[in-house]
């Protein structure tokens, strides 16, 4: 690139400096996509139980190329050393409002949900009619700082996932990368519903009502027929039954936020009268019905440190949940349950392991298995042949925190690991100098 600025300045003096910007910048994109050989790391594929010592990434056109020792590094491939260090695939959060939230109090930045009341305290809104048809694709601002914050401590993927608003199912959730444009990647990604104390206002106050309303509701959109649907006070709009059958049919996955023993039951119910995909998110007391979670084939989404009985509804919380649930046979998956810390994900995994839970399938809850249930594609969460090449390169063990991510790749691109956050930390690690006023 030198070499090319040089160029320019001979040949075109001062005006030429926007040929040097545009030249510049083309190269440093080229250089960004270019086919990369990693060299000499422990690599944990996913696909294998051990890791492969002193291996080889070969990456090219955004995919793995090839994973294994000894491997002949095409001609024109960027050689990346890596000796010493651990490589993972990039980490997915199952349960996040990334992209939908900057600060929690100040409503003009949350659009996790529609609402009848004010989020800056205005009080009641008039209603506005929209539950299941809720799409949180349409609001994800790539622009966020949570998005780099995140993206430098591992977290390449995330779930994005309504809040329970006006009804209790509470709309479609969408899957997002976290680079610095075109976040989105699948929306429509499954429908996001809540079983609980909280939700059960939407139904005057009892859970029993809440659960007839989500059964009511899926009946009525398997039978709905545009031109023929009636709406009746408090059922569901055209426009949510058009969206509910387009959900039953597409063989998404339906999340319900529950933790109570006896509703993860009713949910499970729900699933299997309307052949739909469940996952269980929250799941306090899922350890308490691992068994039939096991035998149906359900997915639980849990925060590890998440574990104190803060309600009625999670009595039975305990710190072994995840461990209980992986010795039953449950698929595992793990949030952070924090939207300015989902980096706190492999902390998450971090503590499962040290209650108990076998250190590759921690792994796994926050690698393979999410892409896995939510269907992400084939080699998702994993680095194998032909799979997205979403990969991290670690000083040492991820789950051990005193190590750190030193570079990460989204889909075959190196990622800035600046964020606000280090910005902050260059401008006013040292007051010393002639720095403006502003600085001090």
């Amino acid at each position: 690139m030198n070499k090319l600025v040089r160029f320019f300045c001979a040949t075109t003096g001062p005006a030429g400096s926007a040929l040097v910007a545009v030249a510049a910048s083309a190269l440093l994109a080229s250089a960004s996509f270019a086919s990369t050989a990693i060299v000499g790391a422990t690599v944990h594929t996913l696909n294998e139980e051990a890791p492969v010592e002193n291996a080889t990434i070969l990456v090219d056109k955004g995919r793995i190329l090839a994973v294994g020792k000894d491997l002949d590094i095409p001609a024109g491939f960027e050689k990346v050393d890596a000796t010493g260090k651990v490589v993972t695939p990039g980490f997915i959060d199952s349960f996040t409002q990334l992209g939908l939230l900057e600060i929690d109090l100040e409503g003009s930045t949350v659009d996790t949900r529609v609402t009848t009341h004010s989020l800056d305290g205005g009080g009641l809104l008039e209603p506005y009619p929209l539950g299941p048809g809720f799409d949180v694709s349409y609001a994800l601002n790539p622009d966020s700082t949570l998005l780099p914050v995140n993206r430098r401590d591992g977290i390449t993927r995330a779930v994005v996932a309504p809040l329970a608003g006006n009804d209790p199912l509470a709309g479609w959730g969408a899957l997002i990368r976290l680079t610095d444009d075109n976040i989105l990647i699948q929306p429509k990604l499954a429908q996001f519903g809540y079983i609980s104390a909280e939700s059960a206002n939407f139904t005057g106050g009892s859970r029993s009502a809440l659960v007839q309303r989500l059964h009511g509701g899926l009946t009525a959109a398997l039978e709905y027929r545009p031109g023929r649907y009636q709406q009746t006070p408090g059922g569901y709009t055209p426009e949510d039954l058009a969206a509910l059958q387009r959900f039953i049919k597409s063989g998404a996955p339906l999340v319900i936020t529950v933790h109570r023993a006896n509703e993860i039951r009713q949910a499970v119910t729900l699933a299997r009268d309307f052949d739909i995909p469940l996952v269980i998110h929250g799941g306090a007391e899922a350890w308490k019905v691992a068994d039939l979670l096991a035998a149906e084939q359900v997915p639980v989404v849990v925060d590890v440190l998440n574990n104190l009985p803060i309600s009625y509804e999670q009595l039975g919380a305990r710190l072994d949940n995840a461990t209980l649930l992986h010795e039953a046979g449950v698929q595992v998956l793990f949030t952070s349950g924090d939207n300015h810390n989902v980096r706190l994900l492999r902390q998450v995994a971090g503590n499962a392991v040290a209650e108990g839970m076998p250190w590759n399938a921690a792994l796994a809850a926050i690698t393979n298995l999410p892409a896995q249930t939510f269907g992400l594609g084939e080699g998702a969460g994993t680095l194998t042949r032909g799979a997205p090449a979403d990969l991290v390169i670690w000083s040492g063990d991820p789950l051990e925190l005193t190590n750190w991510a030193e570079r990460v790749m989204i889909d075959g691109e190196w990622q800035s690991m600046e964020s606000r956050q280090t910005r902050l930390y260059e401008r006013y690690r040292s007051m010393a100098g002639d720095k403006p006023y502003g600085y001090r």
